[in-house]
């Protein structure tokens, strides 16, 4: 009864522009960067859910993420002429809500703790164009302008059925948040985590993890997925860490040679190219599966039509329809998506 009220809670939140102070800075190697945000007392966000954060577009901080000097003449900074010929970061940029706490937890980000207080968000950032490095460079105290919560969230199973959680790269964002999540309503959980190698993983180690070639080998390596008493399969596509492969290739293995046939509900959030695969797996398994989409959003709010997506429509005479990623999704049933 508390999920369900906490949900209808949630689903009742409208979104709103809010400037969030960045309390901590947590770098992990590889450009990833995990932020976390001072967020009002009231804040209410489920996994899945994101914000539109705006990349500033003012020239003298945008030099500064660059490492470079701008000359400043009273309130405005000199222009050099790579204003002419750079790309500015003009729309905002989602990221998912990774996790969310209370500010007793930014020191050592974690589990989840439920107490009265300003809460703190998390967001999982890598530097790779102009925005995202933008938002790499913030310093501790600055302000980041951002609308949210957005989006729909992942829906827990209604029974104690085993969750397997899949994430790739810096799509493990929101995977974090659904492992404390599932954690707190007592569902047990399995998380597979891909990457091109044990270096490419934003997360934390308790030590050193070993490679296991083609043996799938659960492990509490993992500290954000140790936290929870939750197992992680690793998996590098040059078999640094874990399986060798990828990680919809160690799910498979998992599913061959482990699996006794109980029931079980598939998660996923990770590049297009491992979620279509994951659909495929869910598919010949039979088994349900929830997903986060990654897809570019300009507005967030269904406005710029650039998340568009299609997803099965049996309304539909041609059997399919376009639909918003920002407006009905980001978290979608993959059954329902079609991949061209």
């Amino acid at each position: 009864m508390a999920n369900e009220e906490t949900t209808r809670s949630v689903d009742a939140v409208r979104p709103r522009r809010l400037d969030l102070p960045v309390v901590a800075r947590h770098p992990l190697g590889h450009g990833f960067l995990r932020l976390s945000l001072d967020a009002p007392p009231d804040w209410l966000s489920l996994p899945g859910q994101f914000i539109n954060v705006l990349c500033e577009s003012d020239m003298a901080a945008l030099a500064a993420s660059e490492g470079r000097d701008a000359e400043v003449e009273a309130d405005w900074p000199r222009a050099t002429g790579i204003e002419l010929i750079r790309r500015w970061p003009v729309v905002r940029r989602p990221f998912s809500v990774s996790r969310v706490g209370t500010m007793a937890d930014v020191a050592s980000p974690g589990r989840v703790a439920h107490e009265v207080g300003r809460m703190r968000l998390e967001i999982l950032v890598r530097a790779v164009g102009t925005g995202s490095r933008f938002l790499h460079s913030r310093p501790v105290g600055s302000l980041l302008n951002a609308v949210g919560p957005l989006g729909n969230h992942f829906a827990p199973p209604q029974d104690d059925r085993l969750c397997i959680l899949v994430g790739g790269g810096c799509g493990v964002a929101p995977i974090f948040g659904l492992a404390d999540h599932l954690a707190d309503l007592g569902k047990p959980c399995l998380c597979f985590f891909g990457a091109k190698d044990a270096g490419d993983m934003p997360v934390t180690y308790r030590r050193t993890p070993e490679p296991t070639g083609s043996r799938i080998a659960p492990t509490e390596v993992v500290e954000e997925f140790a936290e929870d008493d939750i197992p992680a399969v690793l998996a590098t596509e040059d078999g640094s860490a874990g399986f060798r492969g990828m990680v919809t290739d160690a799910l498979e293995a998992y599913l061959r040679d482990a699996w006794k046939g109980e029931p079980l509900a598939l998660f996923g959030c990770g590049p297009t190219a491992m979620l279509k695969a994951l659909g495929a797996v869910a598919a010949r398994h039979g088994l349900p599966c929830q997903m986060s989409l990654e897809r570019f959003m300009g507005c967030g709010i269904g406005v710029c039509l650039s998340c568009a997506a299609k997803r099965r429509d049996p309304s539909s005479e041609k059997g399919w329809t376009y639909r918003l990623t920002c407006r009905d999704g980001p978290v979608v049933d993959a059954a329902d998506m079609i991949w061209d």
